[in-house]
This record gives C-alpha cells, sequence and structure tokens, in this order.
C-alpha cells in the first residue's frame, strides 16, 4: 500500500493517509474508536487504532474497502492538507492575523485574504515566464 497521500474517491471527498475517521458501527460509537489511514491502495485503506476506550490503540486493523468509507460506517473527523496547501493557507492566515484594529471587519480580512491571492497569482506567472 502507498503511504503518500494519494486519494480514493468517497462522498466526503477523498481517503488519503494522514486522516482520522471515526468507526460509526454501533458497537464502536460508544467506544469512540478513531481510525487514522495509513496507507491507500486501488481499493483498501489500511489503518491503525488512533484511540479506542476498551485499549486496542496502536493496532492496525484489517484492510478496510475505501467505499465503505463512502457509507454512513465512518465519518471524517480530519482531514489532512498537502504541503502546498499548509503553506498557502499559512500565508493567508498570516495576512489576515496582521489585520490591524480593535475590531477588524470581515471586508479587512477579505481584503488581507485576496491580497495574498493576488501574490502567489503573480508569483505563478514570474516562474512560468
Amino acid at each position: 500500500m502507498s503511504t503518500s497521500p494519494s486519494p480514493a474517491s468517497s462522498p466526503v471527498g477523498s481517503v488519503r493517509a494522514g486522516q482520522l475517521w471515526q468507526d460509526m458501527a454501533p458497537d464502536m460509537v460508544d467506544r469512540e474508536r478513531i481510525l487514522r489511514v495509513t496507507g491507500v491502495g486501488e481499493t483498501h485503506a489500511e489503518c491503525v487504532v488512533e484511540r479506542d476506550k476498551q485499549g486496542t490503540a496502536g493496532r492496525k486493523t484489517r484492510p478496510l474497502a475505501l467505499k465503505r468509507f463512502a457509507t454512513s460506517a465512518f465519518k471524517l473527523i480530519k482531514d489532512v492538507v498537502d504541503d502546498a496547501d499548509q503553506a498557502l493557507y499559512a500565508r493567508f492566515l498570516a495576512a489576515m492575523t496582521d489585520v490591524s484594529g480593535t475590531s477588524p471587519s470581515p471586508m479587512e480580512y477579505a481584503t488581507a485574504a485576496v491580497r495574498v491571492h493576488h501574490e502567489v497569482i503573480a508569483e505563478a506567472a514570474k516562474a512560468q515566464d
């Protein structure tokens, strides 16, 4: 199985390595059983139990069919962000954090985000030249 964040389709998005999913089986909900995807193949995902009130944390599960993630059997708890997206998110967040004033308006936050967006477009255009 691949450990890269290659996605597999699901109505909630893509199943990718690093995501956290809650097992919603009736006997697992009370246990708060949380699985971390460690690898994604063409039809199955490998997972490890990240949290479980019955003490199975750290154990690998049997490979889980990707199509099960598209059902109510699992609920996405935390998605992963690609490194490039994480860097871009940090730039947007920094710009919005730099908005001054005691009570900035949504327009001021949007203006800061648009400024970063224009910078990114300009950088990409310059890189292509």
